[in-house]
């Protein structure tokens, strides 16, 4: 059995309604919602975030503590 450890992940969320030419000014100014999750995979953390908030993941970044 292989086990995989859980890292931390924050994730930047597009609110629905966000105008798709406002998304990176947005995200520049720090105005985009972010959640912190945990996961085993960036990728995995992506698919967590979409289901877990129903919004669109503009990006992921692991988070080192």
């Amino acid at each position: 059995m292989h086990i995989t450890p859980a890292r931390s992940y924050r994730a930047t969320l597009v609110p629905a309604g966000t105008a798709s030419d406002e998304v990176d000014t947005l995200d520049a100014l720090g105005q985009l919602p972010t959640i912190q999750l945990k996961s085993s995979s960036c990728e995995a953390a992506e698919q967590l975030a979409h289901h877990t908030s129903g919004l669109a993941v503009l990006c992921v970044e692991r988070v080192e503590v």
